[in-house]
């Protein structure tokens, strides 16, 4: 009797290890892997500094469709900050306020997906960039220059490379180097008398933050 029992119990035990087995492959097997969702981004590049948010769509195992709105301003790299006696700062020769909102419309692309083990992933990005560009006079306070604002337009592409390092399953950071080439497509802008600016464009440095899901 004591045999049988044992051979019941033995083999009760063999089949709830291989049934927990199975349900434990499987639940490996179905777990679904975190991806970009959006993301927040401090930015430097050759024209200034600027902050930029991101939403990400999944198109591929290792590549999602991007779009980022960067919201910086535009300086002239001739310019230099002087100030008065009281503090206040002042740029010779500069008559306009430049700023500019690209939207950077591309794809980012994980590289060498399933040959890296570790948390940081090298990335590619590819796109293309049309940009509105906003001027106001100079000669007038912030708030009042706002309601002089003009207006012009510049697209291109970019193209660059990056570094993802994800610290949870639901937040990563990046810091990503890529260059614009946005020649303004409606005329020049001028931030410096005399001095015009037909691309906005140039090296961009982003540190940022994506959110997953």
């Amino acid at each position: 009797m004591k045999n049988i029992i044992s051979k019941v119990i033995f083999v009760f035990l063999l089949f709830s290890s291989v049934n927990t087995s199975i349900a434990q492959d499987k639940i490996n097997y179905t777990k679904k892997e975190s991806r970009n969702n959006w993301g927040l981004g401090f930015v430097y590049s050759e024209n200034g500094f600027g902050i930029s948010v991101a939403k990400y769509l999944p198109v591929g195992n290792s590549v999602d469709f991007s779009l980022s709105l960067l919201f910086s301003g535009v300086s002239d790299s001739r310019e230099v900050t002087r100030y008065d006696a009281y503090g206040n700062s002042i740029v010779p020769d500069k008559v306009n306020r430049v700023f500019m909102m690209p939207l950077s419309i591309g794809l980012n692309i994980e590289m060498f997906k399933g040959d890296l083990d570790g948390s940081f992933k090298p990335v590619f990005n590819i796109g293309v960039a049309p940009s509105l560009i906003f001027i106001n006079p100079y000669n007038k306070s912030f708030f009042s220059a706002l309601g002089y604002t003009t207006t012009k337009f510049a697209a291109g592409p970019y193209a660059g490379m990056g570094i993802n390092y994800k610290q949870s399953e639901s937040m990563s950071i990046n810091i990503n180097l890529n260059y614009y080439y946005l020649p303004v497509m409606n005329g020049e802008i001028e931030s410096l008398l005399n001095n015009k600016i037909d691309n906005v464009g140039g090296v961009q440095l982003t540190f940022g933050m994506n959110f997953l899901k």
